[in-house]
């Protein structure tokens, strides 16, 4: 159901939710594509029933529940999920491997270093590639280490030499952790063995390119680093193919141009936008229809991006001939997180919410009412530095009390977190997230307060 008539005039018959939301805002089937209002998570996904959501009021038909990944105040929210909506995944994912990577050909070893459990990514991957090696159709072999990287990389130093390539499926900032521990334990891959489909952030171009610099790949080569787009309320909805890959690189390395056409020198993620949604593009932001168990009309996904034309790319950017007659009638372009919020190795932790958790703290914490957080990088290791303005500020027992309340509010509010965090410290033998305290008055007073300080 991709037209978007009939999956308005569908939705407004068929789902409670949906038909009580445009009614209390005086619309209907009748109203202009273009004037219906927009959906968001706060206003609509989040204040109903989940069965008054679905098709016909009911979770009937739906084969598995998963979690979001994302950071909010209500914590991960569970999404249901019908066989149609995952539709041929598991063939999708052995064409891309066949395609990209010659699995057929080669003898691959592919580990997931995903958050499992009830996270549709590192489930959906993990079920598929086991069940694609179990088959035998392919010279393949998995390992599904989860968030245990120095156990993937134990693995790796025992079986490696066994294969021709390995397929390292990851967040992209656990490869720079991945590259760590293999430095770590000694272990120098053959170039251009290894290469990382990731998904959950935003990375730049730059980090490709540094990518396949570490792991000895040729600068241009498109699948080292690759990933798509999408979330679990909305499922897949772009993804990055050779070629809008060589149209990134092609703007990026003309900082100009990326500043006409997207107003930033950091060009965006450009992705081919998935058969069976339809997108716009909103005051910025990126909007989704789509039938799924939970349909999605005019959904803001609260995502920056955009839309841009092939005939517009064209016209502009001067494109070799073979590279513009393979573009895609529209290229989808998507921005990085926004500005309050980190990504931690694939959480997006939202400032405003550690900051509110802060403010609840019993007044013998002292909490002055702000914090800042500086990510820091060494030896391709990323670590979050919290200092936290706090009246009477010294002693190591309130700052450890600090840390433990702000490790142990991100842990309940982010399943994904409370997965992730242990083993990650774990494999790396350190904190990832450390707490200092400093005194309010040291804040100079001109100073504009920004919860992220670059380092």
């Amino acid at each position: 159901m991709t037209n978007p008539t009939t999956l308005l005039t569908e939705a407004f018959a068929r789902v409670p939710a949906y038909r009580a939301f445009l009614s209390a805002r005086g619309a209907g089937p009748e109203t202009p594509w273009e004037a219906l209002p927009l959906i968001t998570k706060k206003d609509y996904l989040l204040v109903n029933e989940v069965a008054d959501l679905c098709w016909d009021g009911s979770v009937e038909g739906c084969h598995v529940i998963g979690a979001s990944s994302g950071f909010s105040r209500a914590g991960s929210v569970f999404w249901p999920k019908r066989p149609k909506d995952e539709g041929d995944y598991a063939a999708a994912i052995e064409r891309m491997l066949i395609e990209r990577f010659a699995i057929d050909r080669k003898r691959t070893l592919v580990f997931v270093c995903l958050a499992f459990g009830t996270w549709f990514g590192g489930m959906q991957l993990a079920t598929a590639t086991r069940t694609m090696a179990a088959s035998g159709r392919h010279p393949l072999t998995v390992a599904l280490p989860g968030l245990n990287l120095g156990e993937a990389v134990e693995i790796y130093r025992r079986f490696a030499q066994n294969y021709e390539q390995v397929v390292w499926i990851t967040n992209p900032s656990n490869v720079n952790l991945i590259a760590a521990l293999l430095a770590r334990a000694g272990i120098t891959p053959p170039p251009g063995s290894i290469s990382f489909p990731v998904i959950g952030e935003y990375f730049s171009e730059g980090f490709r390119e540094h990518v396949a610099e570490r792991f000895g790949h040729p600068a241009d080569a498109p699948f080292c680093v690759f990933t798509g787009y999408g979330s679990a309320d909305a499922g897949g909805l772009g993804d990055e193919t050779a070629v809008t890959i060589a149209l990134r690189k092609h703007i990026f390395h003309r900082p100009a141009l990326s500043q006409q056409l997207f107003g930033t020198a950091d060009t965006p993620m450009l992705l081919t936008p998935m058969p069976g949604v339809l997108l716009e593009c909103i005051d910025g932001r990126i909007v989704v229809s789509k039938d799924l168990a939970i349909p999605l009309v005019r959904y803001d996904t609260g995502d920056a991006g955009g839309l841009i034309s092939r005939a517009l790319l064209c016209e502009v950017c001067d494109l070799p001939p073979e590279l513009a007659a393979a573009l895609p009638e529209t290229v989808l372009y998507v921005y990085g997180r926004a500005s309050d919020a980190i990504v931690f190795y694939g959480t997006n932790l939202m400032m405003q919410d550690i900051n509110r958790h802060f403010l609840a703290l019993p007044a013998a914490f002292g909490y002055g009412g702000l914090f800042e957080v500086k990510p820091c990088s060494r030896d391709g290791i990323t670590t979050f530095a919290f200092k936290v303005f706090a009246h009477s500020a010294d002693g190591a027992a309130r700052c450890a009390a600090y840390a433990d309340s702000l490790i142990a509010f991100l842990k309940g509010h982010s399943l994904e977190f409370a997965a992730k965090y242990d083993p990650l410290c774990a494999s790396l033998g350190e904190p990832l997230i450390t707490v200092t305290l400093a005194d309010p008055a040291t804040l100079p007073a001109r100073t504009k307060h920004r919860f992220i300080v670059e380092a």
